[in-house]
């Protein structure tokens, strides 16, 4: 038994980034259907928000009709229930479509037996509901391999969205749960229960890996695999770079195109990249001006699979340089590295001291293939004195905390 589980699909929007990469608000659809296919699953799964709006007919209906008749033509049962943005809609849909089976229509819990496993679910019957679908659950002792269907919002104990407990799902004696209704994938505490998250990414707050779920059961007594599969040809990421005092905005920005460089060896597909800056720097450098551009994405790298962009919006929770001359005054550890690290002299012999040990680093057995990295005496001076502030500040937020 093969299964290919998915959720908050929101057919009708277009993703964020949609334009720059030709996507349309059915361009997931289609990846499932394809997936589906391919997978050769007995049956597809829809754990609601299928469509974006209860309003929305026309502008989906003829790419719904498509995608299901693909799959009967495969042989594959369609399953699912309503979320609450498509609570009226999915309704209508399965009158047309009887390859479609939406459980629990009404907001009533419902089971149905498919090839030797029992499914139960539950639909919104409208677009809000404050109460917790668990107060009308009944539990029932099924000799079958039971799967759970819920579009929920497990924890909002003041939501609108047919709130849950954990403990709802664990004393219900279904085997696993799969909900809807988070567009974050992946498994809820400990707990045979995980959200299918939407299977592609439809803003930068959705970062990460987006795609189906493949659930299978070798000999339906047990569920023996559950497979995540991107299918989203595109991954919103969250990228952190630490400033070391850069001392002009062109120094931040190779800082910035060197660490983002790295991206490039390992991306798989497009990545639309949002930087979190962090370390020293004078934020005075940090103004509007640091990615240039009026386009909300810079085009920053090509690689294989696609293009590397880079979001104009950044974070930052970076500090302000330090004011060594006034920590040097002081006493104390801080003080003493402060005056260290204005004094030629003593700084000269910490990057001898740090120059000696790599290359004694690099002499020892496991390394003696590599080349050391600081050549040259200007290099590790530069190298000296980054880690010297480093550990200054440190010691500086030591003191600041215990104040």
């Amino acid at each position: 038994m093969k299964l290919l589980i998915t959720a908050d699909i929101h057919m009708g929007r277009i993703p964020s980034v949609g334009g720059l990469l030709n996507l349309s608000g059915t361009s997931a659809w289609k990846k499932i259907i394809d997936s589906a296919i391919e997978h050769e699953v007995d049956a597809l799964i829809l754990v609601g928000d299928v469509v974006d709006d209860n309003e929305l007919w026309f502008s989906v209906y003829g790419h719904i009709l498509d995608g299901l008749n693909r799959l009967e033509e495969a042989g594959i049962r369609v399953f699912g229930v309503a979320g609450n943005h498509d609570s009226s809609v999915f309704a209508r849909l399965s009158v047309d479509f009887p390859f479609l089976t939406i459980l629990g229509q009404g907001g009533n819990w419902e089971r149905v037996e498919f090839n030797g496993i029992e499914l139960a679910g539950w639909s919104f019957p409208k677009e809000t509901v404050a109460q917790n679908p668990f107060d009308q659950f009944t539990k029932t002792d099924s000799s079958k391999l039971t799967l759970g269907l819920l579009h929920t919002d497990l924890g909002g104990s003041q939501s609108k969205y047919a709130p849950t407990k954990i403990e709802d799902f664990q004393t219900s004696g279904i085997d696993l749960w799969m909900l809807g209704h988070i567009h974050k994938p992946g498994k809820i505490d400990s707990a045979e229960v995980y959200y299918c998250g939407s299977p592609f990414g439809l803003d930068r707050n959705e970062t990460g890996v987006h795609g189906c779920w493949l659930v299978t059961s070798d000999r339906l007594t047990r569920w023996d695999r559950i497979e995540q599969i991107e299918l989203a040809p595109y991954r919103f990421e969250s990228f952190t770079v630490e400033l070391k005092n850069e001392e002009s905005r062109e120094e931040v920005r190779q800082t910035i195109t060197r660490e983002l460089q790295k991206l490039t060896r390992t991306a798989d597909r497009t990545l639309f990249v949002r930087l979190k800056l962090t370390g020293v720097v004078n934020r005075s450098l940090l103004d509007e001006n640091l990615l240039e551009g009026d386009e909300r994405y810079i085009e920053l790298f090509a690689i294989q699979n696609g293009t590397i962009y880079l979001d104009r919006i950044y974070d930052q929770e970076t500090t302000p340089p330090l004011d060594l001359e006034e920590i040097a005054q002081g006493s104390g550890p801080a003080a003493l590295l402060a005056r260290r690290i204005l004094d030629p002299d003593s700084l000269k012999r910490l990057a001898e001291t740090y120059s000696e040990l790599e290359k004694a680093s690099y002499r020892s057995g496991a390394y003696q293939q590599l080349v050391p990295e600081t050549e040259c005496e200007e290099e590790a001076l530069k190298i000296a004195k980054e880690q010297a502030l480093l550990v200054l500040q440190s010691l500086m937020n030591q003191v600041e905390s215990e104040r």
